[in-house]
């Protein structure tokens, strides 16, 4: 009897010391969580600066014990003001390491002209799929790395002024843009963006730019992608899309574009809101981001 209640305190140990040691996972129904934050602000664009600030707080709030540094790019555009986010995780050991950015913009779009609604279109969006989803996928990551430092350093960026593009004559990826402007000497050695992912019936093909200018970074992700058996990712050709990984490939740094497309019926209207919102898609896109960044070789 004393041999058998050793053994089975020794299998409850070794249990317990398996959960504890086990590398942190993606969690797709936290970064949902941190979707309902964001949409909670209201929309986070330049007609609603209170919704901007608190956006802001709440993204630099849930890094501050996560990152290893964060920092705060204010610009101006054309008379608009916006704001950029930059964290930092260290590789360990640290080192000359490779570098990794990993972006999404955190602003969302001031009209709704694609809404079924003609009385909606000059309305701004909630930006539940469009701006916060790659948001709420960056600040999961975040505290994965926290918790289990990457072999690379990774930066995560979150870009202000992406959604203007077409509205009074503005460019999209106003941020990113001003971004490269402001740091020349900002080369990583790879990066992804991260751009409406979590819709229910979420697609991403092979966008366009990225597959032209970054295939090598292309192929490593739909590789990992097939490998988990990801349904989300879709090995075909999509078509060029402008997003905030042209700036740095116009730079000649690789970035590519993890996007849905054909763009969800809720695109650019009221209808983007939470409802629409998958866990498991942000899962799926998590856990291969995740793994790009923890078995990253150039």
């Amino acid at each position: 009897m004393r041999k058998t209640l050793t053994g089975m305190l020794v299998t409850i140990f070794v249990l317990y010391a398996n959960a504890a040691w086990a590398e942190p996972q993606f969690d797709g129904k936290q970064a949902l969580e941190h979707i309902v934050s964001q949409v909670s602000f209201g929309p986070r664009e330049p007609n609603n600066p209170r919704a901007k600030q608190k956006t802001v707080s709440f993204i630099k709030q849930t890094l501050q014990p996560l990152a290893d540094r964060i920092t705060t790019q204010q610009f101006s555009y054309k008379g608009l003001p916006g704001t950029n986010l930059w964290a930092s995780f260290d590789a360990v050991p640290e080192g000359k390491a490779q570098r990794i950015m990993l972006g999404a913009h955190w602003d969302t779009r001031p009209q709704a002209e694609k809404d079924r609604n003609p009385a909606l279109r000059n309305q701004p969006i909630s930006g539940a799929n469009d701006g916060a989803s790659g948001v709420a996928v960056l600040l999961e990551l975040a505290r994965v790395f926290a918790a289990n430092p990457p072999p690379v350093t990774v930066d995560l960026v979150f870009f202000d002024l992406e959604d203007m593009g077409n509205i009074n004559g503005l460019p999209y990826s106003i941020g990113a843009s001003q971004f490269i402007t402001a740091n020349p000497f900002y080369r990583p050695n790879a990066g992804i963006i991260v751009d409406m992912v979590c819709a229910k019936n979420l697609s991403i093909p092979r966008e366009q730019y990225s597959q032209s200018l970054a295939g090598e970074i292309m192929d490593t992700v739909w590789a990992i992608a097939k490998q988990q058996d990801s349904q989300v990712f879709k090995d075909s050709a999509g078509i060029r899309i402008m997003d905030d990984h042209v700036p740095f490939l116009r730079a000649g740094i690789k970035v590519i574009d993890l996007i849905h497309y054909p763009f969800p019926d809720h695109w650019h209207s009221s209808a983007d809101t939470v409802d629409k919102c998958s866990s498991d898609s942000l899962q799926q896109v998590g856990d291969v981001v995740q793994q790009f960044v923890a078995t990253y070789k150039p």
